[in-house]
């Protein structure tokens, strides 16, 4: 059994308690809880009922379903104790053994039995049975064990000699029934009630751990192996190999083993990280059958993966069943709990232990109990397929019409009045049964919140047509004119018209997510408003958001953290352009603090250097720098001490791109400024304190006191530092985290300097944007500092999907890094894709760039939006240019043609038969000839020569890979895809007298 930490949790096998226990193994401490009210995701109302705190460091344990208050555990030494676990009194019973050895599995049973499973040992049994039954009526008003149950002493029966017993389970039908695993052996069937005959049936396989029964169908069980991530589920019924239909037969001679009923390779999945395959903890943790659904099963990896899967029984043909035969199981449906199980920063968050929480009626959606690694329980409940149908049927290929087209953007289909209520009644049942308590004095009656739920009056209450909902200020809504605009007023109306709510100082990354968040959450919209949201990125595109970098800060206005990503790219540009920052035989442009830093020229460094150059040496790359830097204009460094100067002046300068420091100092200090807030003031303060002006910092916050008299003090005690010289030189005094500004990031960053003058102090400083903090680690930490603390910050962008870390970065091969992640969290494929396609594939050798760069494509087209792509798509290939020959190659010229129906487009090329197919032949105009040619007339395909072929051989050629068959124009024209007839007023071309009913799109391609 593996060991968590915060230990074990288990919910009552015994329907009529509602209860469960938490084994904390850490404290050895066992806690009996009792759930009072709601149990769904982020509410779980529960109370403490009993514990027991006295007992060995366990291996091993199980719960009565008969004695609510019976707990089994087993030890390393092969001791049994039973506890009594719900009445404080800290009592308890020892089973011993002859020989010690590990108990590694104990299980009750519905008759009163308990099995110890024990490892093996030379010429004894490792499989006891003891009688608990009298157990099973103690008072639960009388604390302790009664005076007669140490009799409990000797087993009643001994199985499995010379065998060790990993695993077992009783069967609930029949409590005389259980199954064991042996080691290295397989699965054994025992029926107690004739133990001298030995197993009633062995299943041969290594998947002898974690067994698991379906107790809504109890022919079925599951079982697992330590060392691989399968599981098997077998079927009991597998006793006479003649006695079995045909269907099985066939699946057992081609592999599957004995008694198996479905076996998966791969129920969860592989451990990624290099440091667990060191791991000797098992792959799969726990298996567990809900007991209201037959065939779902949950398994629980090392990693924190909980996958749900639902089977059901594979297809016979009514005159191939066999009576008593075993039957196959395949898996309908999987579902994935905790979706973000893998990510790095939710260790916290992993979850350690589950099980399935008994709701006693099959309306309620399944939902498991889990305990995280951070020791807090939190229920997850199973997505609900039916409740999910309803909208899966609005057409989303092509994509929903809205507003743009003048129609009511909806996120339902409409149905008819009689139809309606039967389609939602899976929904509309759910709705009813949200936030309403299943335990406890205030247990509702689910039965009547479905009648309620379901009534005709009820149900039409709850399906309001979405566009007669509106929000609760939409007046700056439609007042805006750009996404931005939108997008801003939503966020505001959101949080009741405050601008910056009260709360406490977040780090740049934690304000950025939830930004976004708040944004994809967002209810209550009106059907424009929802449109706004769920459409930002074609939005944007209309808007132009391409590879005009100063537009593009426009349209993101909304999200200042895009607009930074956008203004130092911009920024880079304008240092590129005109080779600036090149230097024979070096090419740095787009490059970020840490590939400058560390030399990096990425995963294609030939195409950064000159032909035929090899990558210069430390030594070289001083050299180029300096030269660059004095092209740029880029002042001498003044900071510590260092061995790479020049390194130190570009990566500076690359932390200020696109910024203009200096004039927002001058506008500071200025007597004709417009009026600013404080956080203003502060930021150009702390900015030019960064960059060693004590002065000028001064004279900002002197200027500000005139507005905001409490900088005054802020600025008194500035100047008494610099009247020291040097801000390093001061003795550092006593900084309280916890009185430090709580609003203001740049204040907070004055007052530590102040405080502390540790610089290492505000590099760690995460509620300041990571530009201003690179720019202080590079200024002021030395070589071996600087090159850790760039390290640590972008290994946390990467985790984090940081777009803050393109400074880091610059446009390379790590900020695909960063961009999957950041994709992965909030779906923007679009930026991504942009902020790419200035370098890739110029200087990134990344597979995912062509995945991003052919989503966007595909989003775009899907939209119908065409003229938007193919504006990207010859933005983006000039950017590709290097050396004056565009990197990525243009689409061909091309005709697509797409169904009315099902809107699959099918190109000229792909309607061949072979996987070479000829293109059809072209005027001199660049268009297909038959485009061009009269009706009726031949159309010809052309070979590699410039030799026609004769036209007989041509029209036979063009007959046998055309899959539109003289047959099938007799019939009408069907789409190769979805099989409809195609109506005949759709557009027609005549290409061999065969009719082809499909729209023509004519796409655009250079220039044609």
């Amino acid at each position: 059994m593996d060991r968590p930490e915060p230990g074990l949790i288990k919910w009552s096998t015994n329907p009529s308690h509602d209860s469960f226990l938490h084994v904390n193994l850490l404290h050895r401490v066992v806690q009996l809880y009792e759930p009072t009210g709601i149990a769904q995701r982020g509410r779980f109302e529960y109370k403490k009922l009993a514990k027991h705190d006295d007992f060995p460091t366990l291996t091993t344990y199980d719960w009565s379903p008969t004695a609510p208050g019976l707990v089994a555990v087993g030890t390393s030494t092969g001791i049994v104790n039973l506890l009594r676990v719900d009445d404080n009194s800290n009592a308890f019973i020892e089973l011993g053994l002859k020989i010690s050895r590990t108990c590694q599995a104990v299980g009750f049973s519905t008759g009163g039995k308990l099995a110890v499973a024990l490892d093996r040992v030379r010429s004894d049994h490792c499989l006891y049975i003891w009688d608990v039954s009298r157990l099973s009526s103690m008072d639960t008003k009388v604390a302790g064990f009664p005076a007669d149950a140490k009799r409990l002493s000797d087993p009643v029966d001994k199985l499995e000699l010379n065998a060790s017993v990993s695993s077992l389970r009783f069967f609930e039908d029949n409590p005389n029934v259980l199954v064991a695993g042996i080691k290295n052996q397989g699965l054994r069937i025992h029926d107690l009630r004739d133990s001298s005959q030995g197993a009633v049936v062995q299943y041969q396989t290594k998947c002898c751990n974690n067994l698991a029964i379906d107790y809504a169908d109890q022919n079925y069980f599951a079982s697992s192996a330590l060392d691989q991530p399968g599981v098997m589920v077998w079927d009991r019924r597998a006793i006479s190999r003649h006695h079995v239909n045909p269907c099985y037969t066939d699946a057992v001679e081609e592999g599957l083993p004995w008694g198996g009923a479905v076996r998966l390779d791969r129920a969860v999945e592989q451990d990624t990280d290099p440091s667990a395959a060191d791991n000797k903890s098992s792959f799969i943790r726990a298996l567990r059958f809900c007991r209201d659904h037959a065939g779902m099963l949950a398994v629980l990896s090392r990693t924190g993966q909980l996958r749900v899967l639902s089977t059901r029984h594979e297809h016979v043909d009514a005159d191939a069943r066999v009576d008593g035969s075993p039957e196959l199981l395949e898996v309908r449906k999987s579902h994935e709990m905790d979706p973000l199980y893998a990510e790095p920063n939710r260790k916290n968050d992993k979850i350690v232990s589950f099980d399935w929480i008994t709701m006693g009626s099959p309306v309620l959606q399944p939902r498991v109990l889990v305990l995280r690694a951070s020791g807090a329980f939190d229920v997850l409940e199973k997505p609900s397929f039916t409740s999910e149908y309803p909208f899966e049927l609005v057409p989303w290929q092509p994509p929903h019409r809205g507003e743009a087209d003048g129609a009511d953007y909806e996120e339902l289909m409409k149905f008819e009045p009689s139809q309606a209520q039967k389609i939602f009644s899976p929904f509309l049942t759910e709705q009813a049964l949200a936030n309403v308590p299943l335990f406890g004095p205030h247990k509702m009656s689910i039965r009547s919140l479905v009648e309620k739920a379901l009534a005709t009056s009820a149900a039409k209450e709850l399906l309001i047509a979405e566009e007669s909902r509106t929000s609760h200020d939409s007046a700056s809504f439609d007042a805006a004119s750009s996404i931005a605009e939108k997008l801003r007023a939503l966020r505001l109306s959101a949080k009741g018209g405050k601008e910056d709510p009260e709360e406490g100082l977040l780090s740049q990354l934690e304000r950025h997510e939830q930004l976004l968040v708040a944004t994809r959450e967002m209810t209550g919209l009106s059907s424009k408003e929802r449109y706004a949201v769920d459409h930002v990125m074609l939005l944007r595109a209309q808007e132009g958001y391409r590879f005009d970098f100063v537009k593009n800060q426009k349209i993101v206005a909304d999200d200042s953290w895009l607009k930074d990503a956008w203004i130092w790219v911009a920024g880079a540009e304008e240092a590129a352009m005109d080779g600036g920052m090149m230097s024979h035989p070096l090419d740095v442009g787009y490059m970020g603090v840490h590939t400058v830093w560390n030399n990096n020229l990425g995963s294609k460094p030939q195409m950064r250097l000159s032909d035929d150059a090899s990558a210069p040496d430390d030594v070289g790359w001083e050299r180029c720098l300096n030269a660059i830097n004095k092209k740029l204009g880029i002042p001498k460094f003044s900071g510590t001490e260092t061995k790479r100067p020049h390194h130190r002046e570009m990566c500076l300068e690359i932390c200020s791109l696109g910024r203009s420091y200096e004039a927002e100092y001058e506008e500071a200090i200025s007597s004709t400024s417009l009026k600013k807030g404080s956080a203003w003031y502060t930021m150009v303060a702390a900015q030019t304190l960064f960059r060693g002006d004590i002065k000028g910092a001064v004279q900002v916050l002197k200027k500000a006191s005139k507005e905001h008299p409490e900088l005054l003090f802020v600025s008194l005690a500035l100047q008494l530092i610099g009247k020291t010289g040097n801000v390093e030189t001061k003795t550092a005094l006593d900084f309280d985290e916890r009185v430090a500004c709580k609003t203001d990031p740049y204040l907070r960053a004055i007052s530590a300097i102040i405080a502390t003058s540790n610089w290492a102090v505000i590099a760690g400083q995460k509620s300041l944007p990571l530009r201003d903090r690179c720019f202080i680690a590079v200024r002021y930490f030395t070589d071996d500092a600087l090159t850790a603390w760039l390290d640590r910050e972008l290994s946390s962008a990467i985790e984090a999907g940081d777009v803050e870390g393109i400074v880091l970065t610059g446009i390379t091969d790590s900020l695909v890094d960063i961009l999957a992640c950041y994709v992965h969290k909030f779906n923007d494929f679009q930026t991504a894709t942009l902020l790419l396609s200035i370098c890739a594939p110029r200087f990134i050798d990344d597979i995912r760039t062509n995945a991003l760069r052919k989503t966007y494509r595909t989003y775009l087209h899907r939209h119908r939006a065409f003229f938007f792509r193919a504006k990207f798509d010859v933005e983006s290939t000039l950017r590709s240019k290097h050396h004056g020959r565009p990197t990525v190659p243009p689409p061909p010229r091309q005709i697509g043609l797409r169904c009315v129906y099902c809107d699959v487009e099918f190109k000229t090329e792909s309607l061949g038969a072979g996987p070479n197919p000829t293109p059809l032949p072209r005027s001199g105009s660049g268009i297909p000839n038959f485009m061009t040619a009269a009706n009726g007339a031949t159309t010809t395909t052309t070979t590699s020569t410039n030799t026609p072929p004769h036209p007989r051989a041509a029209r036979q050629q063009q007959q046998q890979s055309n899959p539109y068959t003289d047959k099938m124009v007799t019939a009408g024209i069907s789409c190769p895809n979805c099989k409809q007839h195609l109506p005949a007023a759709a557009a027609t071309t005549t290409t061999t007298n065969v009719n082809v009913t499909l729209h023509l799109i004519l796409i655009k391609r250079r220039g044609w």
